[in-house]
């Protein structure tokens, strides 16, 4: 069976050799999401375990269904209440019986980042782990929250602080350790959250908790005072690789900042990190203090615009990379774009969020950069041992898919243009590709079936990437009426896609008003 969870965490169950729908779970959730409610996004994915299927919402809920039937086994909300409107898009992870979830929300309301465990068979909650602390009046959760308010300034507990980790999470059995990846500040800005300054933790921030506990174990922080949107909320490889003549035990990352990092697991200690995109707000990361060498105008200063790279949307960002035992590199949908930043007007006594869950980040953006390499992507592998590039190709516009690799030797990812290909792991030749006829963004996937390997992709494009039409390579899509699909593909398989649409072109029409 194949489980996917498309919309409004929608989910489907199909029968993976036949195509056929085994049924369907829809809870609502747009109708339950109220306030919360935030345009343009749906779910990033489901897990399973133990004949369950867990999968969030837009509504603040984690829900378990059974797996065999659709029918809902439990259901707890994470976020109770609605004046910090947070939501649900990540995919929870399961690991020893437990599942794990974060929200959203700190672009749009007054969020504290948190994450939550719950046994994976009852939904009874284990334990909460608060990535940004509160208010020192009201008493710390722990000790781990307490040294975390020696890094923050002002009253930044009236704004939340931020942090959400809406999307990556990775589980160490050997270690015992569940690695979460941390958010950005909310408000986006420092001046405003934290005016006198900071680290500012454990924003954009990996931080290693005890898999049974919750408790801290280490953290390692990408942006310390971090005010762009740098999130590090991007997926982590955990993998062995020899270093210096001695094996090695890594945590590998490329977050939205621009640098790939390669961190002990064990400890924490970052091992090596390099620019794998176009990055002008730092130079370099110091590798004794693990912290970035940041730029005079990478905090436009004085109010003046300054034009950064990457963008906010990140060298790398949701869509999934991939890394290879066999090869031992990672695979980035890498995106090159920047973003021109400054706050003036904006007044750090009297900004107040705007309401309706509307973005705002106390931070003036402008995507309009006059450069070639703005909205460009390309597909990279990278040697983490190295720190360097070994290939790269050329991807349609602004917007990049997620990546597989595979133990046959290949790369598999689509493009904007339903272009499906399958490149050489070692050389990035295209060795074989296929017409999708609609935009390919998702992560395929793999598995076999009586000993038979398949490899399946979702088709289509929505959410906020059908909205930025600038990063679209000069394709139009229409979201009403464009064919959304799954597509299995196999070795020798003869089935076709019917008669390809024509090309879609916008035409404008009448409106006076």
């Amino acid at each position: 069976m194949i489980y996917s969870a498309t919309g409004l965490s929608v989910v489907t169950a199909i029968d993976a050799l036949t195509g056929k729908i085994k049924w369907v779970y829809d809870d609502k959730i747009g109708e339950k999401a109220g306030a919360r409610m935030r345009p343009q996004w749906g779910s990033r994915g489901l897990s399973y375990w133990n004949g369950k299927i867990y999968v969030g919402g837009a509504d603040g809920r984690l829900i378990a269904i059974n797996a065999a039937d659709g029918k809902k086994v439990w259901a707890v909300q994470t976020a109770p209440g609605e004046r910090n409107l947070r939501y649900i898009t990540g995919a929870p992870r399961v690991f020893d019986g437990k599942v794990i979830i974060g929200h959203g929300g700190a672009d749009s309301s007054d969020n504290r980042g948190y994450v939550t465990t719950y046994n994976a068979e009852t939904g009874k909650q284990l334990w909460r782990f608060y990535i940004v602390p509160g208010d020192p009046k009201k008493g710390f959760e722990d000790e781990t929250q307490e040294l975390a308010a020696r890094t923050w300034t002002g009253e930044w507990w009236k704004h939340g602080g931020g942090g959400a980790a809406w999307n990556a999470f990775s589980y160490d059995s050997e270690t015992g350790l569940v690695f979460v990846g941390t958010g950005n500040g909310a408000p986006w800005n420092q001046r405003i959250r934290s005016p006198g300054g900071g680290d500012n933790l454990f924003l954009c921030s990996i931080v290693a908790l005890d898999a049974k506990t919750g408790k801290y174990r280490w953290h390692y922080q990408v942006n310390p005072g971090e005010t762009w949107d740098f999130n590090a909320a991007m997926d982590m490889h955990l993998a062995d690789l020899l270093i210096d003549g001695k094996r090695r035990k890594v945590l590998i990352q490329a977050p939205k900042n621009g640098f790939l990092y390669v961190i002990d697991r064990i400890i924490g200690k970052l091992i090596s990190a390099e620019k794998f995109a176009r990055v002008n707000w730092a130079s370099h990361i110091d590798l004794k203090t693990g912290r970035p060498a940041e730029t005079p105008d990478a905090r436009f200063p004085d109010g003046r615009s300054v034009t950064l790279w990457p963008a906010s949307r990140g060298a790398h960002g949701s869509m999934p990379s991939a890394f290879s035992p066999q090869t031992k590199l990672v695979y980035i949908p890498k995106v090159e774009a920047a973003r021109i930043y400054n706050d003036k007007g904006i007044d750090p006594k009297n900004w107040k969020r705007v309401s309706g869950n509307g973005f705002d980040a106390a931070v003036n953006v402008d995507y309009a950069v006059d450069d070639p390499m703005q909205h460009t992507s390309s597909l990279i592998a990278w040697n983490p041992v190295a720190q360097e590039k070994v290939w790269e190709k050329r991807t349609i516009g602004g917007l990049n898919s997620g990546v597989l690799a595979t133990a046959g030797n290949l790369v598999f990812q689509g493009q904007l243009d339903g272009r499906f290909s399958a490149f050489s792991a070692a050389n990035g030749k295209e060795l074989w590709s296929f017409d999708a006829q609609n935009a390919v963004l998702a992560a395929p996937i793999s598995y076999s079936v009586d000993g038979e390997q398949f490899v399946t992709v979702m088709v289509g494009i929505g959410g906020s990437s059908g909205a930025l039409s600038k990063e679209l390579g000069g394709l139009t899509f229409d979201y009403r009426t464009q064919r959304r699909r799954m597509l299995t593909l196999r070795l020798g398989g003869d089935g076709k896609l019917p008669q390809k649409d024509p090309p879609f072109v916008p035409v404008a029409f009448e409106d006076p008003d």
